[in-house]
């Protein structure tokens, strides 16, 4: 599986807003996903059994899935983030002068 490396500065944006954006998914996924898982619970007939044939089991699945594919996001935004820039000392200066 060697996929071609994304360029995410092709994408509107940069990497931190990518980083925020994937962040604020698998966050609202993961609460969707607890959500789902509990009240599968709540339906449960049998202690340690939850419905296996409800639409909400799928409702959970589908959850998980897309749980997966932000995992997946998060890999790739590992391997793509930037370096931090380091500016010299000089830059820093000359700019508390402009603004004097």
């Amino acid at each position: 599986m060697s996929e071609p490396t994304v360029d995410l500065s092709a994408i509107r944006g940069d990497w931190n807003y990518h980083a925020r954006y994937v962040t604020n998914a698998l966050e609202q996924t993961l609460k969707r996903t607890q959500k789902l898982w509990k009240a599968l619970k709540a339906k449960s007939t049998m202690a340690g059994e939850v419905p296996m044939d409800d639409t909400l089991m799928e409702e959970f699945v589908e959850a998980c899935r897309q749980t997966r594919a932000l995992t997946d996001d998060v890999v790739l935004l590992q391997e793509t983030k930037p370096a931090k820039s380091t500016k010299s000392s000089g830059q820093g200066a000359r700019k508390r002068k402009a603004r004097r």
